[in-house]
């Protein structure tokens, strides 16, 4: 202790000496002129920012249930620490992340710095301090500011010349406009200024202890290398910080002209209150008689959030790189979904507006969209092309441009109950032979069994329906079913667009369990899950909902479901890789579960062998979003890239956990002509359950 104080004695035996001037070489003239041009660079900015909110306020009213103050706080984890970017990493955008992230701090940092150096020349002047009789710019403190401010200068300069190269060298996705580089040229040139403005002022006031600005103290033996005396950098030192002050200035009057507007309307908008991934707002009949509105087919029938997010879209393509549907080569790109309807806001008040739904956003790029949530997930500022996409949606489907087979499913869904159009006399077949009981006959349930069209109805997913009810059964489960009462729970109408078919059906599966007590629903369908999470509650239907994984990874560490050993060995499924379905691994955040069943199923047996895409950065299999109900062929479906990871894999057989994805991958294996099994979690456990008494 005593060795290190001996130490730094010599160093900090007298700082106070250890300053700067602030405005030094500044004469008064000078100042004014700073000070008027700061005025109007201020105002410019002040100006486009009003341009811009009068833009967001055409819209209808936005949900204001949380208040700006707590939202606000709530967000800013977000803002500064950047935290949703460096979670939502996109294959590619390593760079891309990196350098923003380093731009960013740097930027943060350098503002603090210049707004306390504001303070510091403010106080100064109200206490007739000449400049070198320094506030609180002394001292230790100065040492420290120093260092930091020419460290994160770095860092900034960094990340401006790391996202120059990736523009330049690795454009990818992301939208290239001559002004874009023009802001990145104004960001460079604004640090390098301000490091030359540093090295001559160090020149020209000999500043004591210049080792402390280490980038200034070797830009300024550069300088004298280069000839500059102390003489000469008074002149230099004067033009480098006009330089570098209108630079600075220009910027911010420019921000809200450019994309760096998405500091602004960022922000506003992670401040906002947001929804969850997996729910739409409900359209009640009496905002329909009121606004005569359903969906959105002009520019002011969005909310006013989501014409903010449009401000807040820096066009970088990260939705575009993760949306299956632009992979599989469908018209559709969420950011240029976002920057479409844009681009019909900045027309906004023109004497003529184009034909938003059908026209600038055409019907077929509308109907490409699978919901996965994927483009939402990713993008870090919270913008939500998908919430474009549905309201669209529900005005095309009210418009009648929705055609064909998908069509034919609404239909049948609102005559028969499901979209298969079979009678719901038929609806229980699928539990012959099991003694499955219905409420009626056992009204005294723990569980309720959500079976769901697809198991009721196709020959195949009945085999997950069969295979859970005998898990049940070997488990001991108290539960039951509705039988011919269920009906489909209308979560691909409502996201195709068709709400009111949603509220209606939804409506009578309310009172259907309602009337039946029911408290815990248990479901293999992931998108049933998430309707009944997501969208029930609106339709008064709260109940505690269970994803068949989870609830038999319960089962397996509760001890009610026995692994036989034996069994396992004769499964021999080798290989084993699993596909996680989007609304049950983005949107419901239910990953470990699955896995933790096929771990127990597999033992040491098997090799679980994960895809590139798995987790909440699965890859969709196409279904979602109605596109189950387009005749696709399986070489056109959006799932197809999904395939080649599976294959690539190399695995025997292929675990799911939702019976559209069972539909598609297994019609994307067929067509592949490969002899990979696609089996959901349950069939495969049912295999090695012992299931002696």
């Amino acid at each position: 202790m005593n060795h290190g104080y001996a130490l730094f004695a010599p160093i900090l035996a007298d700082t106070s000496e250890w300053t700067r001037e602030v405005f030094g070489n500044i004469p008064p003239a000078a100042k004014a002129a700073f000070y008027a041009i700061a005025a109007a660079a201020l105002a410019c900015f002040a100006y486009g920012v009003y341009r811009r909110a009068r833009l967001w306020r055409i819209g209808q009213p936005s949900d204001g249930s949380k208040s700006f103050v707590k939202s606000t706080l709530a967000a800013l984890p977000e803002l500064l620490f950047q935290s949703r970017l460096r979670q939502n990493r996109v294959p590619g955008r390593t760079l891309a992340t990196s350098a923003h992230l380093l731009l960013f701090s740097g930027f943060v940092v350098l503002t603090i710095g210049t707004a306390l150096i504001a303070v510091e020349h403010v106080l100064a002047g109200m206490l007739g301090r000449d400049a070198n009789d320094a506030v609180f710019h002394k001292g230790v403190y100065y040492a420290v500011f120093e260092i930091t401010l020419d460290a994160f200068g770095l860092v900034f300069l960094t990340g401006c010349g790391l996202l120059a190269f990736r523009r330049w060298r690795m454009p990818g996705s992301i939208a290239q406009r001559s002004l874009d580089w023009g802001v990145l040229a104004a960001l460079l040139m604004i640090g390098l200024s301000g490091y030359a403005t540093e090295g001559a002022r160090i020149i020209r006031e000999q500043t004591v202890r210049p080792e402390f600005s280490f980038v200034g103290l070797a830009v300024a033996r550069s300088l004298q290398t280069a000839g500059i005396d102390q003489a000469g950098a008074v002149t230099l030192h004067f033009v480098l910080w006009w330089l570098h002050a209108a630079l600075a200035l220009g910027l911010i009057a420019a921000a809200p002209y450019t994309r760096l507007l998405h500091v602004i309307a960022g922000a506003k908008n992670l401040a906002s209150a947001h929804r969850p991934l997996g729910t739409m707002d409900l359209i009640s009949m009496e905002q329909v008689e009121e606004t005569g509105l359903v969906g959105v087919g002009q520019i002011e029938h969005f909310t006013r959030r989501q014409l903010l997010q449009l401000d807040a879209c820096v066009s970088c393509g990260r939705c575009q790189d993760v949306c299956p549907a632009h992979e599989a080569g469908k018209p559709l790109s969420p950011r240029d979904v976002v920057q479409d309807v844009r681009g019909v806001m900045n027309l906004h008040g023109t004497s003529e507006l184009p034909e938003l739904v059908g026209g600038v956003v055409s019907h077929e790029t509308l109907w490409s969209c699978t919901t996965c949530s994927a483009c939402v997930d990713v993008c870090p500022l919270g913008v939500s092309p998908l919430d474009l996409i549905t309201d669209m949606r529900r005005f095309a489907i009210g418009e009648g441009a929705l055609r064909g087979p998908a069509a034919a499913a609404l239909q049948k869904t609102q005559r028969s109950g499901n979209p298969w159009g079979l009678p719901p006399q038929e609806r229980f077949a699928w539990a012959d032979g099991l003694g499955v009981p219905t409420v009626a006959e056992n009204p005294q349930f723990d569980v309720l069994y959500w079976v769901g069209c697809a198991a009721a109805y196709d020959r195949r997913v009945r085999k997950i329906a069969r295979s859970v009810v005998r898990l049940l059964q070997i488990a001991e489960v108290n539960f039951a079913v509705l039988g011919p009462e269920e009906r489909c729970t209308g979560e691909s109408a409502r996201r195709m667009g068709e709400e009111f078919l949603f509220q209606e059906v939804a409506a009578a599966n309310v009172e259907v369990l309602g009337a039946a007590g029911v408290k815990k629903i248990l479901t293999h369908c992931p998108h049933c899950l998430n309707s009944f999470r997501s969208d029930y509650p609106q339709m008064g239907g709260r109940y505690e909902v269970v994803h068949h994984s989870e609830f038999l990874a319960e089962l397996i560490a509760e001890g009610r479901l026995k692994i036989d050993a034996e069994a396992r060995k004769k499964l021999a499924p080798g290989k084993v890789t699993y596909h996680d379905p989007c609304y049950l691994a983005r949107v419901q955040n239910v990953t470990a579960a699955p896995r933790d069943v096929l771990q127990q199923t597999l033992g040491g047996d098997g090799e679980l062998v994960e895809m590139p895409r798995h987790g909440r950065a699965t890859a969709c299999c196409g279904a979602g979003g109605g596109r189950m109900w387009f005749d696709d062929t399986p070489d056109q479906r959006i799932g197809v890239g999904r395939i080649e990871e599976v294959l690539a894999t190399g695995a025997k057989t292929v675990a799911v956990a939702c019976p559209f994805c069972l539909t598609m991958v297994s019609d994307g294996v067929a067509a592949s002509e490969s002899d990979v099994a696609v089996r959901d979690i349950a069939e495969l456990l049912i295999e090695v359950i012992d299931a002696k008494p």
